[in-house]
């Protein structure tokens, strides 16, 4: 898509309407232009009818160009808009995966520095439209002037344009280097922000993150300067093309007597006039060419976000089986595995089979970098089985309904968000919300008010504890915690599998909770225990064993 593309998109119903306020600024620039040749050569300066003619030329030309200027910001802001709300529809339609290997930053940059620059493009490109009916008419009144001398204005300024666009590659190219290394730059950015706690711990670490950085940085300010250095020069070339033009107009046709002295002070005036549209035409070109860029950028976006969204995953169109209910979960043999560089090996989890009945609590276990957050995304559909099936009531869950099965998930994983208000949630108490505050020990450090906490600078732990009320808050009848207990001082671990998952298990709740906490585990029906991508053994409190080498299905 081109900026031109948009306009024409947008503007479906009121190009005709943008045609004829762009054609009546350019009429009425013309006749400017006639007007003041005409008064020159009359040297009648005090004709009233020549004046009311001039004031009515003018207030045509601005009726004219601010019609034009409005309705095209009014065009190309609609566009963007229409564009930002389909690639929030992307985003929210797609699958964790896909976002993921996406990464924020690009998505980030995408939305907010590439729709910034289509949208600063807006008012020059308005002015733009109008200079090119501008210059249409000024051409046709030189020609009336002097069919000879337009032929060689048209052969020089043709010369001087394509000398002008011979650049147009380099500058596309040094623009896209510019975004690619855009986005390198805000990755490192937030790479050292979310990291800072670590890299206070080194001052090695701290300094060869902000050398990327700072390199980083100095490659974008090579590629901008580059490009921005090729804008000038054509700027400062379409100044010297000014000068060839009015050149030969002033020495080379009078020498020839292809024009007399009065036409010639009529051709620098028409010349002039004409050259200050066809300026604005030539630098309003580095603003279409950084925009035709930008919205390129953005399209290549929204093709990734569609890879990123499954066949068929469309929320609106998703089928209930279950109708908010179900009688057990069955993994049977699910893999999953990470997609890595080439010639590189991703981390692998599976085959894993594993059955959870509803009412059921079940710890998952294992050291660090055992399997068990993947698993667990897997289990809640977040991830699709690279191998294996996931069904639920005999329901093989897949992207038709993927959707419905979620919403029985209350999840709160190990990198939780919490949002600015309660979305998704109608109808929320507030004698429940400040009871639940209480509850976790929180109405002193935050409170609710229209539909949001009013705090969330808090600590992780406490941070967590809102969590904790949204997901009991949302009362579903499957509650998801990774590893939610590590954060909490030893009152509220206790908390946590003393009193809040057995209360969950009398309301019927199937509680899977990722655990390090040995002492506890009694607390549960059963343990599953994983190790390198594969569970390892699945215990029960009544101390019985069952281990198995490719995972059991229980």
């Amino acid at each position: 898509m081109t900026l031109v593309d948009l306009i024409t998109s947008e503007a479906a119903t009121e190009r005709r309407g943008l045609l004829a306020a762009a054609s009546l600024a350019g009429v009425a620039n013309a006749l400017v232009i006639l007007l003041v040749n005409v008064i020159v050569q009359s040297n009648d300066s005090s004709d009233m009818r020549s004046f009311a003619m001039y004031v009515l030329a003018i207030v045509l030309f601005v009726l004219g160009a601010r019609h034009t200027c409005h309705r095209t910001v009014h065009i190309i802001e609609s566009g963007l808009h229409r564009i930002k709300a389909r690639v929030v529809d992307k985003i929210e339609r797609a699958e964790l995966q896909g976002i993921e290997r996406l990464g924020t930053a690009e998505i980030y940059d995408r939305i907010t520095e590439n729709v910034s620059v289509v949208s600063d493009a807006a008012a020059p490109i308005a002015l733009c439209l109008q200079s090119l009916c501008i210059l249409a008419f000024a051409t046709l009144y030189i020609a009336w002037l002097s069919p000879t001398a337009f032929m060689v204005i048209a052969a020089l300024t043709a010369v001087g344009v394509s000398i002008y666009l011979s650049n147009k590659k380099e500058i596309k190219r040094c623009l896209r280097d510019a975004a690619r290394t855009r986005v390198a730059f805000f990755d490192l950015i937030m790479d050292l922000l979310d990291g800072f706690k670590e890299a206070k711990f080194s001052r090695r670490r701290s300094r060869e993150i902000a050398e990327d950085i700072v390199q980083t940085s100095d490659s974008l300010r090579v590629i901008t300067a580059r490009a921005n250095i090729l804008f000038g020069e054509n700027t400062i070339f379409a100044s010297c093309l000014l000068f060839a033009v009015l050149g030969g107009i002033i020495f080379i046709l009078p020498r020839y007597r292809v024009i007399d002295a009065p036409l010639l002070s009529q051709l620098v005036a028409g010349v002039i006039f004409v050259w200050g549209p066809l300026g604005m035409l030539l630098n309003t070109s580095q603003a279409y060419i950084r925009s035709n860029v930008a919205l390129a950028q953005i399209m290549l976006l929204e093709e990734k976000l569609d890879a990123a969204t499954r066949e068929g995953a469309a929320l609106s169109d998703a089928v209930d089986p279950w109708t908010g209910r179900f009688t057990a979960i069955e993994a049977m043999n699910v893999e999953y595995h990470y997609a890595s560089e080439p010639g590189g090996g991703g981390f692998h989890v599976g085959p894993v089979s594993l059955t959870v009945t509803a009412g059921e609590v079940v710890f998952i276990v294992g050291g660090n970098g055992s399997g068990k957050s993947t698993f667990l995304k897997v289990l809640t559909g977040l991830y699709p089985p690279s191998a294996g099936v996931l069904r639920v009531d005999g329901v093989l869950v897949q992207p038709g309904n993927v959707a419905p099965y979620r919403e029985m998930i209350s999840a709160i994983f190990s990198d939780f968000h919490l949002f600015t208000k309660l979305y998704g949630l109608v109808g929320v108490d507030e004698a429940s919300v400040h009871r639940l505050l209480g509850q976790m020990q929180l109405d002193g450090k935050t409170s609710f008010a229209q539909q949001r906490f009013t705090r969330r600078d808090l600590s992780t732990g406490q941070r967590k504890r809102l969590a904790m009320i949204v997901a009991l808050l949302e009362d579903r009848p499957i509650c998801v915690f990774d590893e939610w207990a590590a954060d909490q001082d030893p009152e509220f671990r206790k908390y946590f599998y003393e009193e809040l998952i057995p209360a969950l298990k009398r309301q019927g709740k199937t509680v899977i909770a990722v655990s390090h906490d040995d002492r506890y585990f009694r607390c549960a029906d059963r343990v599953v225990t994983m190790e390198a991508g594969k569970i390892l053994a699945i215990e029960r409190t009544a101390k019985d064993s069952i281990r198995t080498d490719a995972g059991p299905s229980a």
